[in-house]
């Protein structure tokens, strides 16, 4: 049943990841998947100068999307190997985005990392309290 979760997860996170636009598919459910023939990574080493309202919410979204994740992935913090495979999925999925006309960015690789360990180790802290 786990196992189908975080293939449910993993879709959904792959579908915000291909869709042009997250916000319309979440408030028209509208998804609209373009391919790229011709990806840019003229932003993969970019940090954002202006952190509008918007964007936030952009990175809290990624933040949670995979702190839910390695919750999921790592059985609550039973597998720790489940750590590898979600930093890998966050990885795998910035490096699609371009394909999809969206921007691949190291620091929201960084901040998929983040949500990571830290349910990864909220996880671990909750189990040391029930021993």
């Amino acid at each position: 049943m786990r196992r189908l979760f975080i293939i449910a997860w993993c879709f959904l996170l792959f579908i915000g990841t291909c869709t042009e636009s997250v916000a319309s598919a979440l408030t028209n459910f509208h998804i609209q998947l373009n391919f790229n023939n011709d990806p840019s990574w003229s932003e993969l080493w970019q940090i954002p100068r202006s952190y509008s309202r918007t964007y936030i919410i952009q990175k809290l979204g990624h933040f949670f999307g995979f702190f839910i994740l390695s919750m999921l992935m790592t059985n609550f913090g039973r597998y720790k190997r489940g750590l590898i495979y979600a930093i890998g999925y966050g990885v795998l999925t910035e490096l699609i985005q371009p394909f999809f006309f969206r921007d691949a960015r190291v620091s929201d690789m960084m901040i998929d990392s983040a949500g990571i360990f830290l349910a990864y180790y909220i996880c671990l802290k909750s189990q040391e309290k029930i021993k």
